[in-house]
């Protein structure tokens, strides 16, 4: 059925597209025509499929079978082809329609103008004959007939990957990896497909058992034993012990077989050639990937050096130098803050510890005034696991900090791999929200320290650990060998404050809390009731302190009506609707607008992990090429290109763990019953601690007291703390040796 797209009803991040089409073809059944009359007199109709070309300037021939859903009568498409248009005006719109790029209107005109009807043809068999066109040299050729090749054999990869989930990100991972002979790769050896990061193994085997290919393929075995410690990993395991992943491997590796097809000992077998080949290690009855455990062995190590040689530069009479840092600050140190100072100042490696209102800024000012003071000529160094965060840093303290990744000059995941061998070269290192760091930034951190330096860790134990393995600062707390200051005193300014009084009381175990006009508690009796008021109640709080001020933290992303997902499609549809003058792009299955406010997800070389701000502009050159304008809220302007894309979501609603390291004025948490799974005392804490000013806490009150009540701290597979305490004792031994 030969078809053109009238236009897009609902398109998933994983290619699975709603689409409503237009036809002349009569065979379309009555009951799935859509009501009403339409000038052109052609009928309208919905298909659903997967990757559909969601453009209406090439139509479409659509083959498949009417499926009856709850949304009528649909076609599910099996087979589509884009039929290429052969006159000149529908040439012009499909080379200019941001398919191909290097090619926009003015170039769509010049390539038409000069080869006519056979443009289309030029560019499959052909393409150098471009060159005689005006402004295509040989630089925007290759981006031409590469992007060209690249739609084409993407296309085909997605048809044929469709049923399995694959995202668009990772069919095109695929082309970068085998080129134009990816798809006879995928159907005749698809377990080559475990070799490209970040691929999953069930996908993989799903292909695998379409194709009919041995399911007793030695990639197969590896790539369930990677699927396992990296699911473990996404919960935080450094490690899974050697009986668990026989187990689970041999559960994935016979699912749905009439018999068993992978035994244990085969599986026992593939995990030693994998130990013996570097791909995993095994260390007694614990297997790691090996990059994790050089990582835990590197820092333990590491760490004990710092211990051993436990030598900072004297400040001579400390006392005297924190009477007058007292007396610059107009204020008195509480007997836990000098003593937090005098800790961080005489020892190479500390923790300063403490829950919100306890004075951590001002220790740390003081801190870094005596240190400055004493010793003017040494490099200090401020960092955080997040720009926010070292942002406010920075603005706490008057002194200049960076994220983590940026003081390190790590860009990306796969930099921690290959760090910079040279240390850094700061005298002084202060890293805050050291709760935030996972075992592989801890490894780059103590790795890049030069040999004297000194290092202080701000951190709270009492929220949420680490997105990534490990569970650091409570490692090195556990351990009892670094030298540890607890602020405990919550001093008269957060006395008065609600927020800091509830939590502390949060974190002692008390469903007793204060509310006010700065904590207030709204009860719903469910999730459709609760998304309606943390809308309204956004929308006032918007109005009265600006959107910057304002920020929604739900425990899940995409769980239910108060989902972060689902809360953030609906804002934006409501605070920025699509509209006559109003430009915006597509990246996969979201459409990003002007005036749209946006998050970075990941760090970048010119962005950080958790900077937010709003969208100003958005432009398409003449080559099809588009530039997003971004004003972040810190007041940098950034410009993203459509690929930069992938790494941003709305922030109108965030996740309570992409908040961490982060505060606002105002904060509302949806919490309700259906969150149970994720209901603990350090996620609760952790959503109330973000406020300044105000918490707003829409849900249910048993939802409340089972997230006060439930203490399950993470038990995260690490042995950091035992490997530091064992190493430091066989230090002791050999050195008495």
């Amino acid at each position: 059925m030969l078809c053109k797209l009238d236009r897009v009803i609902f398109q998933a991040a994983n290619g699975f597209s709603i689409f409503s089409y237009s036809t002349k073809d009569e065979s379309v059944p009555q009951s799935a025509r859509r009501a009403g009359y339409y000038s052109d007199n052609r009928i309208r109709f919905s298909a659903v499929g997967y990757h559909l070309p969601a453009t209406d300037t090439v139509e479409v021939k659509l083959e498949g079978k009417w499926q009856q859903s709850k949304y009528g009568l649909q076609l599910e498409v099996e087979h589509f082809e884009q039929v290429m248009p052969t006159d000149r005006s529908g040439i012009i719109a499909y080379l200019s329609s941001g398919f191909i790029k290097g090619i926009g209107p003015e170039t769509a005109k010049a390539i038409v103008a000069r080869f006519g009807n056979k443009a289309l043809d030029v560019l499959e068999n052909d393409p150098q004959q471009l060159l005689q066109v005006k402004g295509i040299a040989q630089a925007k050729l290759k981006k031409i007939v590469t992007s060209y090749q690249a739609t084409r054999c993407v296309r085909e990869l997605a048809t044929y990957l469709a049923p399995y989930d694959v995202t668009e990100r990772k069919i095109m991972k695929i082309h970068e990896e085998f080129g134009d002979s990816a798809l006879n790769i995928v159907k005749t050896d698809p377990f080559q497909l475990c070799k490209i990061s970040g691929f999953g193994f069930l996908t993989v085997d799903a292909i695998a058992r379409k194709t009919k290919v041995s399911l007793r393929n030695p990639l197969r075995y590896l790539g369930a034993i990677n699927f396992v410690l990296e699911e473990g990993m996404n919960a935080g395991h450094l490690f899974i012990p050697r009986g668990e992943l026989v187990s689970k491997c041999h559960e994935l590796l016979n699912k749905d077989c009439d018999e068993e097809v992978v035994s244990a000992d085969d599986i026992q077998g593939a995990i030693t050639r994998a130990h013996q080949e570097k791909i995993i290690y095994v260390e007694r009855e614990r297997v790691y990937q090996t990059f994790e455990r050089l990582c835990e062995v590197k820092t333990a190590k590491r760490i004990v050096s710092i211990l051993r040689a436990d030598d900072p530069p004297e400040i001579r009479d400390l006392s005297a130098e924190i009477r007058q840092t007292e007396a610059q600050l107009s204020r008195q140190l509480a007997p836990s803050q000098r003593e937090a100072v005098k800790t961080c100042l005489t020892h190479l490696l500390s923790i300063m510890t403490g829950g919100p209102g306890v004075g951590k800024t001002t220790t740390l000012r003081a801190i870094l005034d005596i240190y400055h003071r004493s010793f003017p000529d040494h490099e200090i160094l401020l960092a955080a696991p997040t720009g926010k965060a070292s942002r406010r840093m920075s603005e706490q303290t008057g002194f200049p900090a960076s994220t983590l990744h940026s003081a390190m000059g790590i860009n990306s995941d796969r930099d921690i791999f290959h760090l910079d061998p040279d240390p850094l070269s700061a005298d002084l290192i202060v890293i805050d929200e050291f709760s935030m760091v996972d075992m592989r930034l801890a490894y780059a951190l103590f790795e890049r320290a030069k040999a004297g330096a000194q290092i202080v860790l701000v951190g709270d134990p009492d929220q949420l650990p680490s997105v990534g393995a490990g569970n650091v600062l409570r490692e090195l707390l556990r351990s009892e060998m670094i030298p540890t200051a607890v602020l405990d005193t919550v001093f008269r300014q957060a006395s008065n404050s609600r927020i800091y009084l509830n939590a502390y009381a949060v974190n002692h175990n008390d469903t007793h809390l204060l509310y006010g006009d700065d904590f207030i508690m709204c009860d719903v009796e469910s999730g459709e009731e609760a998304a309606k008021l943390v809308l309204k109640c956004y929308f006032d709080e918007v109005s009265r302190i600006g959107v910057e001020n304002v920020q929604i933290l739900s425990p899940f992303r995409k769980r239910g009506a108060v989902g972060a997902d689902n809360l953030n499609a609906e804002i934006r549809e409501l605070i920025n609707p699509k509209r006559r003058g109003v430009n915006e792009v597509r990246c996969g299955a979201k459409v990003f607008r002007e005036g749209d406010r946006i998050i970075q997800t990941k760090n970048t070389a010119e962005l950080s992990n958790g900077d937010v701000g709003v969208i100003t502009a958005i432009k398409t050159d003449e080559d099809g090429e588009t530039e997003i304008s971004v004003k972040l809220f810190d007041g940098r302007e950034i410009t993203y290109t459509e690929e930069m894309l992938e790494n941003v979501d709305w922030s109108y609603c965030l996740t309570i763990h992409k908040a961490q390291g982060s505060e606002y004025p105002t904060v509302i948490i949806p919490l309700l019953k259906e969150h149970y799974v994720m209901l603990r005392r350090n996620l609760f804490y952790t959503g109330i601690s973000r406020a300044q000013s105000k918490v707003v806490i829409i849900g249910q009150r048993q939802a409340v007291f089972a997230a006060i009540h439930r203490n399950d701290v993470d038990k995260r597979n690490t042995v950091l703390a035992d490997r530091i305490v064992a190493y430091y004792d066989r230090e002791v031994q050999r050195r008495a040796v």
